[in-house]
């Protein structure tokens, strides 16, 4: 497996296992190709874009880390906006290789932290804890349909 850099042909592969991924349990979502699009362009043209992907040996893409550098009064930070492995294939291992290449990666450019957010209601909550991950006790996300 090899991690690198994320670039505008990946595009479509990634969409796809993002499709793949969070449309079964325990998300369930309901995405179509064009709104993961919509959602994959607003991320590539975020000021600070930073995008992972894993691939096999036979170039197929099994795992997609995407966020974005964040300039912030105590430094710069790597916001994670989406982490996602092949389903078949979570749970060996790729998920943490992924994260140890980003790690060195952005510490080269400066970044200190990565922060994140998830549901304590899947295996990435757990999975993330295990990698050292904190709680922030004292933020709490808020939402109100409008």
């Amino acid at each position: 497996m090899i991690v690198r850099n994320f670039e505008k042909q990946d595009l479509k592969k990634c969409i796809s296992l993002y499709i793949e991924v969070f449309n079964q349990p325990p998300w369930n979502n309901n995405w179509t190709y064009e709104l993961a699009e919509g959602l994959f362009m607003d991320f590539c043209n975020t000021p600070g874009f930073l995008g992972y992907v894993a691939v096999d040996e036979t170039e197929e893409i099994i795992a997609v880390l995407i966020g974005k550098e964040k300039k912030w009064w105590r430094g710069k930070e790597y916001v994670t906006e989406e982490f996602f492995v092949r389903p078949e294939l979570q749970g060996q291992g790729v998920g943490s290789h992924i994260l140890d290449f980003i790690y060195k990666d952005i510490k080269a450019k400066g970044i200190e932290k990565v922060t994140l957010l998830t549901s304590t209601f899947t295996p990435a909550y757990k999975f993330y804890l295990n990698k050292g991950y904190k709680e922030n006790q004292s933020l709490r996300l808020l939402y109100k349909n409008i």
